[in-house]
């Protein structure tokens, strides 16, 4: 935003009209190819640092280009909100919709399994008078037709004998099941995913480039806050507890890492987003917990090793030690102590 930049032909045509509404400055976050840095260039006037400096076309001071910003950025995040509803709005729509499909559906699987059963059973006499030798024989006879021919003719007839083998009603009935299996996945992960809210204190702009005067944060966002951090501390006690789990051995620390797998897996909903950095940050700390147990129990297998192969190496002393202080004469001793405890008792 120097003045010595030349202006860009978004620039230029923004600088031409400066007349025009405020309101009309929004971001396309739609665009692939967004910069937020390109963005600010092209809405954003040239910048005279001093008052002796000789101004370019449209250039402005820093106070103006200072309400200029706040503008701007006030505008962003009105749309940022807008879309933030709009997200909520379609994410309610597949949640309320996911119910109503998987009815649909299991009312059609109905359908086809009844309409199987009276192809099969109720209807069999009527279609025997037209196909005498019954469904299953002709289609077996297509089959070896489709057998009987070579090269790609005779690829083509054979898939076209299995698709007589599976009717077209029980091809969509595949197709739904599917599509409802797909319909549970995407509701189940959307569910999870709303369960699992970020205080908004993790995604601050202290740290932005920009200084901007936010209002006091309302009853609402200390809701979301003491939400994100019980569920963050539930969590965390989560691991914990699947760590502690079979007395704190091999098999806690791998239902934790299969956990931390499914959290990470998650978390790829926000890729790309505010809440990406804050989320792994999360799941990192997370991990730190896992690696603290991993490495605290190699530590305890190594000392439990050392600790066998010390022992095994005491009772081999002390057993070379014993043969050393009884000598050559000792079992003598012992002979002669017995026979004489045997002469006593007789």
């Amino acid at each position: 935003m120097a003045s010595t930049q030349t202006p860009s032909p978004a620039r230029a045509a923004i600088l031409t009209s400066n007349t025009r509404s405020s309101q009309e400055v929004t971001p396309d976050f739609t665009d692939p190819s967004f910069d937020p840095a390109d963005f600010l260039n092209d809405v954003l006037p040239p910048l005279t640092l001093a008052s002796s400096q000789s101004r370019g076309a449209g250039a402005v001071p820093l106070a103006e280009l200072s309400a200029q910003v706040q503008s701007i950025l006030t505008q962003i995040n009105a749309q940022n909100v807008r879309l933030s509803n709009q997200l909520t709005q379609l994410t309610d729509e597949i949640l309320r919709s996911g119910g109503r499909l998987a009815y649909e559906v299991e009312v059609l699987r109905g359908e086809a399994i009844g309409l199987s059963d009276t192809l099969t059973e109720v209807l069999q006499p009527d279609i025997a008078q037209f196909i005498p030798e019954g469904l299953q024989t002709a289609v077996d006879s297509d089959k070896d037709v489709a057998m009987a021919q070579k090269g790609e003719e005779g690829e083509t007839a054979v898939e076209e004998g299995q698709a007589v083998a599976d009717p077209d009603y029980i091809t969509k009935l595949r197709m739904l099941n599917q599509v409802r299996s797909r319909l549970e996945d995407v509701v189940q992960t959307f569910g999870d995913a709303m369960e699992w809210p970020l205080p908004p204190s993790e995604t601050s702009l202290t740290s932005s480039f920009i200084s901007v005067s936010a209002p006091e944060p309302g009853p609402e966002s200390q809701s979301l806050e003491e939400k994100g951090q019980e569920v963050a501390k539930k969590l965390r006690n989560e691991i914990t507890e699947l760590l502690n789990t079979n007395g704190g051995g091999q098999a806690g620390l791998d239902a934790a890492t299969k956990r931390l797998e499914a959290l990470r897996e998650l978390a790829t909903i926000w890729k790309g987003s505010a809440e990406e950095k804050a989320r792994n940050r999360f799941l990192d700390s997370l991990a730190k917990i896992i690696d603290d147990r991993r490495r605290s129990l190699e530590n305890q297998g190594s000392s439990d090793q050392s600790q066998a192969r010390s022992s095994s190496t005491r009772g081999k002393t002390m057993g070379h030690q014993r043969q050393e202080s009884e000598g050559p004469g000792g079992g003598i001793f012992k002979n002669l102590q017995r026979l004489r405890e045997e002469i006593y008792l007789e």
